[in-house]
């Protein structure tokens, strides 16, 4: 694993990927909800895309200094996440999805056992940038981090079986 800097600009891409992420989630259950087989598995992909992306890249930041993560253990609608804070920027990860070695080596202020029960509420308001998600995979990409690596597969089934391309055309 190649370890990467945490600049703002690499944490900014890096938080519009994640904000994306959740976007696509409730975009791929509408989709379902209303019966576009395609359209939910086009998003679904994607989002399960995104969500590796980022645990990529903060597995890679820890990486490169752990001493610059901080975490803490948050019990969010029963489920236990680790909130991690990188700088001015933070995010949750399931714990351990970074690998043990690299969670172990982050300084976590309370234990899995105790989580700090903070109830999650997305507020699809609060933007921190106006960058696209092209342009935060196309950034990711030049730092080694290809989102079209992280897919499950480059291509989906349609309700129709037609075969259906997944991938960000313009990374290569």
């Amino acid at each position: 694993m190649t370890p990467l800097e945490p600049t703002d600009d690499l944490l900014e891409s890096l938080y519009v990927v994640n904000k994306v992420a959740k976007q696509f989630a409730d975009e791929a259950t509408a989709a379902y909800e209303r019966g576009d087989v395609t359209e939910s598995n086009v998003r679904s992909a994607r989002k399960d895309a995104l969500y590796r992306v980022k645990t990529a890249v903060l597995s890679r930041i820890v990486a490169y200094d752990a001493d610059r993560v901080t975490g803490e253990y948050h019990a969010i609608n029963g489920d236990v996440w680790l909130f991690l804070t990188v700088g001015d920027w933070h995010f949750h990860q399931p714990p351990h999805a970074i690998g043990g070695d690299l969670t172990d080596a982050i300084a976590i202020s309370n234990s899995r056992a105790d989580p700090i029960d903070a109830p999650y509420v997305r507020d699809a308001g609060v933007e921190r940038s106006d960058r696209t998600l092209d342009e935060a995979l196309a950034h990711l990409a030049d730092a080694g981090v290809n989102a079209n690596d992280h897919l499950a597969r480059p291509t989906v089934t349609s309700e129709h079986d037609r075969i259906v391309d997944v991938r960000w055309s313009f990374l290569s």
